[in-house]
């Protein structure tokens, strides 16, 4: 079926919320307490539109498409419904976006510079409220610059059915906070912090350390586990320093995890800026080492699918046993998105061949003269006696090895992974490139 929106004719399906057809059409539509994965809640009135035939403006999350419905949501009236609704919200709102963490990605912001634009009517001091209130789990609380839009809430009571937070007060000191003696403690409270849409939820791994507007972004997939939750790498690279990554945000896919991250899997970030630093060996001696006999290799179930190719051709091109072990962790996974397997692309593995059997494994170390390790956590730090080991890493490791060679993470490097369901999904490297070189390209010189 068809509609009109702003004079222009879009194709739907009877019963779309108009809301969801006017974001997947980008079609500007201001709103704070609407989101995709948490549903429609009508209290900002942000989203009014003008529809024909209607004497008054209705809410776009509230009302479903019909046939030859006309919408406007650029028309003075509807504007003036905006510009009434965001002074009411900025009443007692304090006007520091220079200093707000949240500046440059704030949807209040936003929205004033489209339709505010005007002076205060305010005669008296602007209500006070609680500012930088730790409620654990790395989320601070600016109670002054909430807008009440109760994402946070709506998440806490209906996503993870934690209930933390609620709103406390009435009128003017409303706000949200937890209960005394309590705090936010749950395995997903970060997203509270990305769903904000002002600088009320701020997370204290990102507060203050950078600018957004600094930043660059690359779409990626979470390699925490075999979930493969879809992400954004928020990073750059300053004068004085190589690129650095500062956070990691949810990228939408509703087949996988629709808008949401667990906080492992939000700061396993970290690890991408702990890149080796130490001293790396000669392509060369590797070559020698690989004349000796009775020689094995583990790669990691997180490798991407290419890879994993290029490590099994490697493998079979030296006379080279090759093994990959799953990482379990039977205490880490839950019925939402956290799984007991925290290889990224284990289901990779499987696909490709590659022997999976720990007992085989432990039995061929056994015997060997020559290890291989391709970054498995397994032997990333364990001491092999009397063999010889060569490790493959992409970041720092202690124990001493006879050979090692640092190689790109994958915020360096594009490829695919098979997630647990298996789904297939392609990341993609950030625009500045590693100090080291990707693994691909050091197996290509060892032919």
């Amino acid at each position: 079926m068809k509609i009109i929106v702003n004079d222009i004719p879009i194709e739907c399906a009877e019963g779309d919320l108009l809301m969801d057809v006017l974001l997947d059409n980008n079609i500007k539509i201001p709103h704070f307490c609407y989101h995709q994965d948490l549903g429609a809640d009508g209290n900002c009135r942000m989203c009014m539109v003008e529809i024909k035939g209607q004497k008054r403006p209705q809410i776009a999350c509230d009302t479903f498409v019909t046939e030859n419905l006309e919408v406007s949501t650029i028309s003075e009236k509807i504007n003036e419904v905006k510009r009434s609704i965001l002074e009411l919200e900025l009443l007692n709102h304090p006007v520091d976006c220079p200093i707000c963490d949240q500046a440059g990605e704030c949807k209040l912001q936003d929205y004033y510079m489209d339709f505010g634009l005007y002076e205060s009517h305010l005669s008296t001091p602007k209500t006070k409220k609680g500012k930088a209130i730790d409620l654990g789990c790395n989320v601070i609380l600016d109670q002054e610059r909430c807008v009440l839009c109760t994402r946070c809430i709506r998440f806490t009571t209906n996503i993870t059915k934690s209930g933390e937070l609620g709103i406390i007060g009435r009128g003017d000191n409303a706000r949200v906070a937890v209960a005394p003696g309590h705090e936010l403690d749950n395995d997903y409270a970060m997203n509270v912090a990305e769903l904000c849409p002002v600088g009320a939820l701020t997370s204290k791994n990102f507060r203050f350390k950078q600018r957004v507007w600094f930043l660059d972004s690359t779409k990626s997939v979470c390699h925490g586990c075999s979930r493969g939750c879809n992400i954004h790498i928020d990073y750059n690279e300053t004068k004085y320093s190589a690129e650095k990554v500062h956070r990691f945000r949810s990228r939408r896919n509703r087949d996988i995890n629709q808008s949401f991250l667990c906080d492992y899997g939000r700061l396993s970030y970290q690890e991408l800026n702990k890149e080796f630093t130490g001293e790396v060996s000669h392509v060369e001696d590797l070559k020698e080492l690989l004349k000796v006999d009775k020689k094995i290799a583990l790669v990691s179930p997180s490798m991407s699918l290419q890879q994993l190719s290029a490590v099994k051709e490697f493998c079979r091109n030296n006379n080279v046993e090759l093994f990959s072990l799953p990482y379990i962790d039977e205490s880490f996974g839950d019925d939402w998105l956290k799984t007991n397997d925290m290889s990224a692309n284990f289901a990779g593995v499987k696909e490709l061949g590659i022997n999976s059997s720990e007992e085989e494994f432990n039995a061929s170390l056994q015997e060997s003269h020559v290890v291989i390790n391709f970054d498995h956590k397994l032997l990333r730090d364990r001491v092999l006696k009397n063999k010889k080991v060569v490790h493959f890493t992409t970041s720092n490791i202690e124990t001493n090895y006879e050979l090692v060679f640092a190689i790109a993470n994958f915020a360096h490097d594009s490829g695919t992974i098979i997630n647990c369901d298996m789904i297939k999904q392609d990341f993609y490297a950030t625009k500045y490139e590693s100090v080291h070189p990707r693994l691909v390209e050091l197996l290509q010189e060892l032919r």
